[in-house]
Formats: structure tokens, C-alpha cells, sequence
């Protein structure tokens, strides 16, 4: 799913599901936060938005990291008697330490020449 090619596009005022939304500059690899259900979604142009789990949201949008953690903190913070927010704090730690040791191990990787 993360690697999977699409067709650039920069998406509508009508394309946007939900009231917070990540849109690439690229046109591609788009996210919208649902804050009803504390959850990201994958925005696609000719299909419906796909839920994802916050640490693909995580992988998929690395350079969001940072707004990622802060859609999803906020929203913790604002529903912690929410079922499902445990289930969002566990899937932003595991999402974030994906990152953290997939660059690591690329640091520390000789360089091919």
C-alpha cells in the first residue's frame, strides 16, 4: 500500500472528507485526520478515503511526523475517555519508533560507491 504509484493531484475543497487534512505539494500521498473517530485516512482521487493506522500515516508522510503526533496528542488529550484512544497512543509510539530505527539503520549503512 505505501509503495503504490498514483497519479499526482491536488485534491478540491469538495475531495476534502475531514477538517484536518495533510496535502503533499506533489500531489500525491494525501491525508485527512476524521476527529470523530480519531483516526487517519489515506486520500485517494478516484477511490474513497482509506483508514489507515497511524504509523503507516507516520511512514507515509515521514516529513509530517510532527503534525501527525500533534493531530493525534490533541486528539488524545480531548477524548481520553475514548475507546480508542489508547489504541492512537499506541499506534503513534509504534509508527514513531518504525521511523526512528529505519533511519537509524540507514545512518550507520556504508555508503555503496
Amino acid at each position: 500500500m505505501l509503495s503504490q504509484r498514483e497519479q499526482p493531484w491536488q485534491p478540491g475543497p469538495n475531495d476534502l472528507p475531514f477538517t484536518t487534512h495533510l496535502i503533499n505539494p506533489h500531489g500525491d500521498r494525501h491525508l485527512g485526520f476524521n476527529d470523530a473517530e480519531g483516526r487517519f485516512y489515506r486520500l485517494w482521487q478516484h477511490r474513497r478515503p482509506e483508514p489507515l493506522h497511524t504509523g503507516d500515516a507516520i511512514l507515509l508522510r515521514p516529513s509530517d511526523v510532527d503534525q501527525i503526533i500533534k493531530f493525534s496528542m490533541l486528539w488524545v488529550k480531548n477524548h481520553p475517555a475514548h475507546p480508542r484512544s489508547d489504541a492512537l497512543l499506541d499506534e503513534l509510539a509504534t509508527g514513531a519508533k518504525a521511523v526512528v530505527l529505519h533511519f537509524a539503520q540507514a545512518a550507520q549503512a556504508p555508503v555503496q560507491r
